[in-house]
């Protein structure tokens, strides 16, 4: 029990908070370290991210020979062929002296299916459905099962073997119609056999992927839903070989619906419904011919829904054609509009007999971009790192304990604050090597194999300011005339060549010398992530433990002072009550 003052009219708690304050000084010093060792590893962990960000970007910008190689490509009429060359192409030309006749796809229009449809009809109102019995149009009533499962050691099983609707004799799997085999030795190609436990058997040419998706149209009495299921293939070679997708469509899908279904498959088709010729129109999306006889269409569709009610059938499938086209002298042709010719990639626009040359050169505006970028990101890095080192360091203010925050307002708090961490790395001797070492490799002479050896050599020098703190300036007509005289040899200065790293490689290996050291400084990244691993985290942690000594020491003599209090308050209790007693005995008898 304490006993705070009622005996000696003492403050007793403001005594202790006061005895308290004076005994908690070193722990609030401690904390106050322990705050600024903190700031100081979000500082080097700054540094350390520009640098890394400085190291990765030069990875996929300057050392990269398609951005340093890169070639342009002027074309004497951009609005008949257009090109584009890759870094290996070189400066070369080419001529087409005669685009014949474009590249186009293979295209089906179905028959008129009336004039009141459209897309948001359904199947079972286009009139050769409606009428029409369930055996003739290849409806069979049902209703839809799917099922997920996986092949395990080349075996694959649904649930249980299901028992099909009537007139159902195919399941799709992954999209692609299988036929069911009443035999399980006598399979061929596109077949399964469904053994009594439901475990699949397939011909063992089909090539089966791990996981299936399998639907088929199960027996069911109380359903009056009807589905019917056709197919779209495209061909995929002159052997006639074909990528294909079937569909299950019930009686209530939209026209919408079906085009949607064909445009999302593999089979590799466009559709659309064509509100003028009320009928659907199927477009291949790659260009060319596939077919080498003329009996075989680019497009192949199948059963009663696609051939008999959309009328999408041979009869009016139209093959595409291969772009044909005479480059320098030589008459050739391609399935495609877009090809590539020695690493010029060509788009023809049009047809034409104009002869048209295409002339590939240095890039010089996209390599300049890239360097500079480079000069741009190099700059903000030594900005951070001289604006650590020269920051103004306020000897005064130190951290703020939490009873002193509470005495300031927001923003006096947050004044004292910035200049409390101002100048945490000022002078710092870690960051000041990693800068000194980044800075020496670009002064460096490289062995590039060519006659560029210096970055001054390609008017990129260090500003003549000393307080930049060596940021490097450009001058634009000598590097861009460096780029346009020998684009390889300014690659090869950055990147290296026989074996001999260029300038790029320099520093980058300086740069990752600098974030080793600042890891194992301030952690944060090469693995150094746990506080025992690196120097400030070890700091931090002797600090945390000391803190936690004062403490317990603190409870001990804060529990001390209460007994002393406690023991003051009790004696004078007693001498008041004796004072007392004495005083009614001598002037009350």
């Amino acid at each position: 029990m304490r006993l705070t003052g009622l005996s000696s009219g003492l403050d007793i708690d403001q005594m202790m908070k006061d005895l308290m304050r004076a005994e908690r000084m070193p722990v609030n010093k401690l904390e106050k370290q322990k705050t600024e060792l903190g700031w100081k590893m979000d500082g080097f962990r700054e540094v350390n991210l520009k640098m890394r960000s400085l190291h990765s970007s030069m990875f996929d910008t300057i050392m990269r020979s398609s951005n340093m190689l890169k070639r342009s490509v002027v074309s004497s009429n951009q609005a008949v062929i257009s090109a584009t060359a890759s870094s290996t192409v070189g400066n070369t030309s080419f001529t087409i002296n005669k685009v014949s006749q474009m590249a186009t796809s293979a295209t089906a229009r179905g028959a008129s299916l009336g004039n009141e449809v459209n897309e948001k009809t359904k199947l079972s109102d286009v009139g050769q459905l409606s009428d029409s019995t369930n055996i003739q149009t290849g409806w069979v009533t049902g209703s839809m099962q799917r099922e997920n499962i996986a092949v395990t050691d080349g075996v694959a099983k649904l649930q249980e073997k299901p028992t099909l609707a009537d007139g159902a004799n195919q399941l799709l799997i992954n999209g692609k119609a299988y036929e069911i085999a009443t035999e399980q030795g006598a399979l061929s190609a596109g077949q399964v056999f469904i053994g009594d436990e439901g475990e699949l058997t397939f011909y063992e040419s089909d090539n089966i992927p791990a996981r299936l998706q399998i639907e088929y149209i199960k027996e069911d009495e109380s359903s009056t839903d009807r589905f019917t299921m056709s197919t779209v293939a495209t061909t995929k070679n002159e052997q006639g070989d074909v990528t294909s997708s079937s569909f299950f469509f019930k009686d209530s899908d939209t026209i919408e619906a079906v085009t949607t279904k064909m445009r999302n498959a593999t089979a590799g088709v466009n559709v659309f419904f064509d509100e003028h010729h009320k009928a659907l129109v199927v477009t291949r999306k790659e260009t060319g011919t596939y077919s080498s006889e003329s009996n075989l269409k680019d497009i192949q569709f199948d059963g009663a829904l696609f051939q008999t009610v959309f009328g999408l059938n041979d009869d009016n499938v139209q093959n595409g054609n291969n772009a044909k086209f005479t480059i320098n002298g030589v008459e050739t042709e391609r399935r495609s509009n877009t090809f590539t010719v020695s690493g010029m990639t060509i788009t023809l626009k049009d047809v034409s007999e104009q002869a048209i040359t295409l002339g590939a050169t240095t890039d010089v505006d996209a390599i300049y971009d890239t360097i500079s970028s480079f000069v741009k990101e190099y700059n903000d890095l030594v900005d951070l790192m001289n604006g650590k080192l020269n920051e103004r360091y306020y000897r005064d203010f130190e951290p703020l304990t939490d009873e002193e925050r509470d005495a300031m307002s927001e923003s006096e708090a947050k004044r004292w604050d910035e200049q409390a961490q101002s100048g945490m790395l000022r002078n710092d001797s870690l960051v000041q090597s990693s800068l000194n070492r980044v800075r020496q490799g670009l002064y460096q002479s490289v062995d590039s194999g060519t006659s560029i050896t210096h970055l001054t050599q390609l008017g990129i020098s260090t500003t003549r300011d000393y307080a930049d703190g060596g940021k490097l300036v450009i001058n634009e007509d000598q590097l861009r005339a460096a780029i346009e005289e020998d684009a390889d040899a300014v690659f090869a200065f950055f990147n290296g060549t026989g074996g001999q790293p260029g300038m790029a490689q320099t520093m980058r290996s300086n740069l990752q010398q600098g974030m080793s050291s600042l890891s194992r400084k301030a952690g944060g990244s090469e693995g150094f992530h746990e506080q025992h691993q690196y120097a400030i985290g070890q700091q931090t942690k002797s600090i945390d433990d000391r803190i936690e000594a004062f403490e317990r020491r603190l409870e001990q003599k804060e529990s001390r002072y209460w007994r002393q209090f406690t023991a003051m308050e009790r004696a004078m209790q007693m001498a008041n009550q004796q004072s007392e007693s004495l005083f009614n005995l001598l002037y009350n008898n």
